[in-house]
């Protein structure tokens, strides 16, 4: 390929810029002008022989030739050398030239090749505006082959618009003689395309300076332009991102405000006392606002996935009783419809996962939450089995089956489209904004899966989908069984209406190496236990659904323990938890309840608690309380800075319920005001407040405690609910914080990891004032069952523990006044260990907040938090004396 064209009337050089006359006579070789100098002197040494035999008439022309004399010899050598010397200036002469057009040629060729190899079009005209000389990049961008350019006037190449302008230019810099940079304009190219160019042009001159044609540069500056327009847009769409994310931050905080009075206050009516219509009118407005929240949510995650700032989690947990804990947040709306609530793990899964949870439960609660609307009657159940393994990573596929309405096939795609759902009548049917399965299936991608569903209209459907996950490493799979049990080949009877349930919980409890025997009904399941016992089998264990069709759930109990006399152990699986309900089954000598769906570990636990030989007395049983309902706290002194009218009446009646004393302020200026004159246990800080806000609040309070030496945990309170506004808080110095709508729950555990005495004093008071010999009793054989059920090596240890902890203490106080977070994270470490050792899990969650602030440098809980731990290890120590003493026994 020829890059480089001079046009065809320049002399000399060919159309590649080389002249091949002068290369050939350069090429000549030197020895030729050696022959040539010896023809002369052959010829010159003839002539001489014929002039002699000419002048002296002696002799031939032979003679004379060959054999000359003195005389004429000498006349000959002499002007031999005569032609040697000049033949050597010849020769220099033509070496020096020679190399000068080696040099001439070695030039134009560099020159030729840069000219070649340039991205911008090199370019030489004439005084009349055509090319003489052109390079490949030039064609490129006019997009005319060689003939055509050397045929073209420039002119030709311009729009009618500008063609004045750039003749202009190439006039002035004729006249000037001065060269012009970056001349833009647009030329039109052979398709006839626009091209915007910018091109350099200078004169180009003989050897008398006589201006002969233009030369220059072409630049093709049409990407330029539009990356410049790219770049452009891309900020507006930055600009019109960031509006977007302020849009949703402020409404998100502008729905949550009222959100968090509505739903709080709902809340404190639901625990005072009113009429049944009442209370399920609240409900109606309970249910109402959460349906607004989720909206809230959906919309909130959607844009940030859209956004691509939504990053996930990693942390470990157990993926049976996390889907177990996943399922009962829906399972009281599912069993209101009748409907029954299940899910199956296959056995090969493993137990402990990696991944992020809160988003895998986002996905799940959709999913499900969908099926419990569109299903009026049947099941709904969960599969969770491995789709591929490799070595720790593997990917999980779940799917949700439900007996539910179904999807037309048409019209399955499109349900995961945003705002979209199969049918517009479903909207106002069933309600929705049809954002969830969008959420979801973006949320699945991102986790590295696919989402689908299989549906037939009227028969239901299966949706389904695949998330990565890790496996934990150092984790075993499976449920641990206690070493004292010994369940294998233990014989159960299982009893429930729905076969699907009936499978999975004998699917469990096989697992456990235990026999179970199904049953569908309550006369199906008293007629097995007769056929059995004929058959010498007993069973020493029933698992029984409490809402079994006639004759019921208590008839069959009372038909089991009349039969055994009262020898078989029973457990029922709740659909509610009301305390009239256990009390109807605990009356009725049912050893455990569970409420469903059952975890593994829920009915392990359940197994466990009825086949212990110290049961619970019935009065005893009578006087259950649901766990999580504990909200003993001490009565601390909180300063509450909220601007919300309704919100501050609520956050005032949520304190006075736990008995703490609130302090309501309007802003973050009578914030700072108050605590320059008055010491609280706890600040609840709203972000967003007139005057001061709750950030600037913050950080102005902690400059303040710099002088003062003083430190009060800050709870954030905020409505905003976008990336980044938990570690604004954070930064500002905040301790933790708390979205709203605020959640008592919620609150109350923050308030108890932030004020670790909040947890630890109930845990020490009951372990001063509650424990029991039967506790004592329970807690002895779990703690000689940890230390390989050898009496003396656990009094050795156990005398051990109570010589080192006080001394211990002692450390950890010197450590913390001379604030040596070496010293304090070791001995903390130290005695987390020693509690683990003998189960005080308070004492140690308390060691390990010792370390973890010993890390990180803050001394300011650490005082108090020494002394709660001291408190916890003195009351176990008490425990600890008894039960050795009951070892001596």
């Amino acid at each position: 390929m020829v890059d480089y064209y001079p046009a065809p009337r320049s002399r000399g050089p060919d159309n590649q810029g080389r002249d091949p006359k002068r290369e050939k006579r350069s090429g000549k070789p030197i020895k030729n002008l050696f022959l040539l100098g010896v023809g002369v002197g052959f010829i010159y040494w003839a002539m001489a022989s014929l002039f002699c035999q000419l002048t002296t008439q002696d002799g031939t022309y032979l003679d004379h030739f060959f054999h000359p004399g003195i005389d004429e010899i000498l006349s000959r050598v002499l002007a031999l050398c005569f032609f040697v010397f000049w033949g050597a200036l010849a020769i220099g002469t033509m070496c020096r030239r020679q190399r000068a057009c080696k040099a001439l040629s070695d030039s134009e060729e560099k020159y030729r090749i840069i000219i070649e190899n340039i991205e911008d079009g090199y370019y030489e005209i004439d005084r009349d505006g055509r090319f003489m000389i052109f390079n490949n990049s030039f064609r490129r961008i006019t997009g005319y082959d060689a003939l055509a350019l050397q045929r073209l006037d420039y002119r030709l190449l311009l729009t009618p618009a500008e063609t004045k302008t750039v003749i202009q230019a190439f006039d002035t810099v004729r006249q000037t003689g001065r060269p012009i940079k970056d001349l833009g304009f647009v030329i039109v190219r052979k398709d006839g395309t626009p091209c915007l160019v910018k091109t350099s042009v200078s004169l180009i001159t003989d050897r008398r300076g006589k201006m002969t044609g233009y030369r220059g540069l072409l630049k093709d500056v049409s990407r330029r332009r539009q990356a410049d327009a790219l770049k452009q847009e891309k900020v507006a769409a930055e600009a019109a991102s960031r509006s977007k994310s302020e849009f949703l931050a402020n409404m998100s905080h502008e729905i949550r405000t009222p959100l968090n009075a509505i739903i709080g206050m709902a809340e404190l009516l639901l625990d005072s006392s009113m009429t049944r219509d009442q209370r399920e009118d609240l409900k109606v407005v309970q249910s109402a606002a959460y349906a607004l929240l989720s909206v809230i949510n959906d919309v909130l995650d959607f844009s940030k996935i859209e956004a691509g700032k939504l990053e996930l989690e990693r942390s470990a947990f157990n993926l049976r009783d996390f889907l177990g804990e996943a399922l009962k947040i829906l399972a009281i709306k599912a069993h209101e419809k009748k409907i029954e609530l299940a899910y199956r793990v296959a056995p090969d899964v493993p137990d402990r996962l990696i991944g992020d949870p809160h988003r895998f439960r986002q996905i799940l609660l959709n999913l499900i939450g969908n099926a419990v609307k569109f299903t009026d009657s049947g099941e709904i159940v969960v599969f969770a089995r491995i789709k591929s393994r490799q070595a720790n990573q593997l990917l999980l596929h779940v799917a949700v089956r439900d007996t539910g309405v179904g999807i037309p096939a048409g019209k399955q795609a499109l349900i995961f489209e945003a705002f979209r759902q199969a049918d517009g009548s479903t909207n106002r049917k069933y309600g929705g904004t049809g954002l969830g399965l969008a959420v979801s299936a973006q949320l699945v991608n991102l986790m590295g899966g696919r989402i689908g569903v299989r549906s037939e209209l009227g028969k239901g459907s299966v949706f389904h989908f695949t998330v990565a996950f890790d496996v934990d490493p150092d984790a075993t799979d499976g449920t641990v069984l206690p070493r004292e049990l010994h369940l294998e080949g233990l014989n159960i009877l299982v009893v429930d209406d729905n076969e699907t349930n009936a499978n999975i919980l004998c699917e469990m409890l096989s697992s456990w190496k235990m026999v179970p025997k199904s049953a569908l009904s309550a006369t199906a399941g008293a007629a097995l236990m007769r056929k059995m016992r004929k058959r010498g089998v007993d069973f020493k264990l029933a698992l029984i659904d409490s809402q079994l069709p006639d004759p019921g759930t208590l008839t069959l109990v009372q038909q089991l323990l009349q039969e055994t006399g009262a020898a078989m152990r029973i457990i029922t699986m709740l659909t509610t938890t009301t305390t009239k309900e256990m009390d109807r089954f605990y009356l009725a000598g049912v050893s455990a309840m569970l409420t469903k769906p059952v975890r593994p570990s829920d009915l392990l636990d359940a197994i466990v608690q009825a086949l212990s030989e110290k049961h619970i007395l019935t009065d005893q049983r009578r006087n259950h309380k649901k766990a999580g309902q504990d909200v003993t706290i001490p009565q601390l002194d909180i300063l509450v800075a909220e601007d919300t009218p309704f919100n501050q009446k609520y956050i005032r009646r949520l304190l006075d319920s736990w008995h703490c004393r609130a302090t309501i302020v309007g802003n973050g200026r009578q914030a700072l005001d108050i605590l320059s004159r008055q010491t609280f246990d706890l600040v609840l800080m709203d972000v967003q407040m007139p005057d001061i806000d709750g950030l600037t609040a913050t950080m102005r309070i902690r400059e303040m405690e710099k002088q003062t030496g003083r430190h009060v945990p800050i709870i954030a309170m905020t409505a905003h609910a976008m990336r980044g506004d938990r570690e604004r808080c954070l930064e500002s110095g905040m301790n933790d914080y708390v979205p709203k709508p605020i959640s008592a729950a919620t609150l109350l555990e923050t308030i108890r990891r932030v004020l670790p005495s909040t947890a630890s004093s109930s845990a020490v008071e009951a372990t001063k004032h509650t424990s029991t010999p039967a506790d004592d009793d329970r807690t002895l054989a779990e703690l000689l069952g940890a230390f390989n059920n050898d009496p003396s090596f656990f009094k050795d240890i156990a005398e051990m523990f109570i010589s080192d902890y006080p001394p211990m203490l002692e450390t950890i106080q010197q450590a913390i006044d001379a604030k040596d977070g070496e010293l304090l994270g070791r001995t903390a470490h130290a005695i987390k260990g020693m509690a683990r050792n003998f189960q005080i899990d308070s004492a140690a969650d308390m060691a390990l907040r010792l370390e973890q602030i010993a890390g990180k440098g803050e001394f300011g809980q650490a005082t108090d938090l020494a002394r709660q731990l001291a408190d916890a290890l003195t009351a176990f120590e008490g425990r600890l004396k008894r039960m050795m003493g009951r070892i001596n026994d």
